[in-house]
């Protein structure tokens, strides 16, 4: 409940207002049948005035005006109340999702959160705009309906209650069964919404490799399964209602029956008897609606206690509550016996030791599985170390600010990762640059020709994830949202893993060129991104097996040599 609080307070006058539209409602639908018991009784008796008549009819259409009015209001402030809910849960969702670190992300399905910020929070709205409802119906109108029939008549208010027990004892029941089917429920939702979104991510491996009917398969056991257990959480939903309707007509048939015979006894008037049913059919909301509300509350607490469960999860990178702050970020960065596994049970980086000078360019090379990106990412903090310590210009990286750190690192991941939109809008991601700045870094990524090609140019289109540009154009796309950015420390990894070898080879050369400034660190398998570096490192299972210029390599590592010869033969002769 603390996660709903904030907002609560933060709407407390839009949920008084709401309330006390709701009072005035409930008391003026207690008025109504009092006016139809004194009009029926006119009625029946010798002194009928139709102007009496008409005067009621007209003050019951006036009840009913105010009525619909104020309704349209509580429902306003109350249901409003709730979207604010849902927006608030839904941003501090997304907000948290932000702050969890690699090594959660790694590791939960992308589907189970989209399950959280849809489908669950939706059921916390429903419970806590529709259960404030029910709420205060159920004890204000449910309790001066009451108070009501026992004043026209005790005793047939006590017959009319013996079924309620057992409403009670079915409400209690099968609200628990509401609450284990809906939790399993929602589990089988997150399961087959990660199905569907790998299924439409991998669309092309499906269609290329005409997995079309294995998937198929997969989606509908998925879909089957949460068919059959939303099935059973419809079966309990679709069981209440009639069982409370049930029980509420038992109690109209013995109000009919014992209150017919009070009235041939002249005990009760007939306006007091239908007014006494029309009480009765009042009451008959609040009764339903404790039921109805238990299916919300049973869904709202299992979607809660799931969001819950994301939100009490808490990022291992974290920025410590003192930060350092370097006044100026020059870029010398040293490794002290590094080490890092993404689990306990395989080690993926060992004693790391390296020395990186402000304004070098390092080279980083390795068999596949060596740990490059691994590296590369810790630079940054997505990752800590699992031992020994990386310092940033003499201090310690866990002793910064993460955004601090993060505003003076630029990182080009080895996936070039685009967002819907302009390849303008990537490359700048919301931030100013003069038109001379972004020329330069188009230049130097080799895009000017590719833009000619294009009929927008930069406010192209790229469609989803880039779909309508090949995975060289992407490459260089991400390379100029990197470079623009103008960063005392940039990563790139493997910046050209998907360009042809005269791309390749104009980007890397346009990037010597460059007078950035900055401490460069490039990670590659391709020998001419490298060679021009001042130091490069072979990575092998986890440590650094050789390093020196690219001369120097050649001559005594044999990795190094040999992947040296076989590019340069098929650049050579295009192979």
């Amino acid at each position: 409940m603390k996660l709903i609080y904030p907002y609560f307070k933060k709407n407390l006058y839009k949920i008084l207002l709401g309330i006390l539209c709701m009072i005035v409602v409930d008391a003026t639908q207690l008025v109504i049948p009092q006016i139809i018991k004194h009009a029926i009784d006119s009625l029946s008796s010798a002194s009928f005035d139709s102007k009496t008549l008409i005067f009621q009819c007209a003050f019951i259409l006036f009840l009913g005006l105010v009525m619909a009015g104020l309704r349209y209001g509580w429902r306003n402030l109350l249901m409003g109340s709730a979207r604010d809910v849902e927006k608030g849960i839904r941003d501090d969702l997304f907000s948290h999702v932000l702050s969890l670190d690699m090594a959660y992300l790694d590791k939960v399905k992308t589907g189970d959160i989209m399950a959280h910020a849809t489908s669950d929070i939706n059921h916390i709205r429903m419970a806590f705009g529709f259960g404030l409802i029910v709420l205060v119906d159920t004890f204000l109108l449910g309790g001066a309906t009451l108070a009501i029939m026992f004043w026209t008549h005790p005793k047939l208010t006590i017959l009319a209650m013996i079924p309620m027990p057992f409403l009670i004892v079915v409400t209690r029941t099968l609200g628990k069964k509401m609450h284990v089917f809906h939790k399993t429920a929602q589990e089988s939702y997150s399961q087959l919404t990660e199905l569907i979104r790998e299924s439409f991510f991998g669309i092309r491996i499906i269609k290329v490799f005409n997995f079309e009917t294995i998937i198929g398969n997969k989606v509908e056991k998925a879909s089957t399964d949460y068919f059959k257990k939303n099935l059973k959480r419809a079966f309990v939903t679709a069981l209440l209602k009639p069982l409370l309707i049930f029980f509420l007509n038992l109690s109209t048939l013995v109000v009919i029956f014992y209150g017919g015979f009070l009235v041939i006894k002249q005990v009760l008037s007939p306006g007091e008897l239908v007014a006494f049913l029309q009480y009765l059919g009042i009451l008959a909301w609040p009764v339903i609606a404790i039921g109805w509300m238990t299916n919300l509350f049973q869904r709202g607490m299992a979607s809660l206690k799931r969001i819950n469960t994301l939100l009490d999860s808490m990022p291992d990178v974290t920025s410590p509550e003192n930060p350092n702050i370097l006044s100026k970020v020059r870029g010398n960065i040293i490794f002290k016996d590094v080490s890092f596994a993404y689990d306990k049970n395989k080690t993926i980086l060992s004693n790391i030791n390296l020395k990186i000078h402000q304004g070098t360019s390092i080279g980083i090379s390795g068999p596949p599985g060596s740990g490059k990106t691994s590296l590369a990412q810790l630079i940054p903090r997505l990752y800590n170390t699992s031992k020994g310590e990386i310092s940033l210009d003499g201090l310690d990286l866990n002793t910064f600010d993460l955004n601090f750190l993060r505003q003076h690192i630029a990182l080009m991941p080895q996936e070039a990762f685009l967002f819907s939109g302009t390849i303008r809008e990537n490359i700048l991601m919301g931030r100013d640059a003069d038109e001379e700045k972004l020329e330069r870094i188009i230049r130097a990524c080799s895009l000017k020709d590719t833009l000619k090609e294009m009929p927008d140019g930069l406010d192209t289109i790229v469609g989803e994830r880039g779909i309508t540009l090949s995975g060289g154009q992407k490459q260089r796309i991400a390379l100029a949202r990197t470079l623009i950015l103008e960063k005392p420390v940039i990563i790139l990894d493997d910046p050209i893993s998907q360009m042809d070898t005269r791309t390749a080879s104009k980007v890397i050369s346009r990037l010597k060129k460059m007078a950035l400034n900055a401490t460069f660190i490039i990670i590659s398998h391709r020998i001419s991104a490298l060679a021009s570096c001042d130091t490069i490192f072979i990575l092998k299972n986890g440590r650094i097996d050789h390093f020196g210029t690219h001369q120097e390599l050649i001559e005594k590592d044999h990795f190094y040599k040999e992947s040296y010869l076989v590019q340069q033969f098929e650049e050579d002769y295009g192979a």
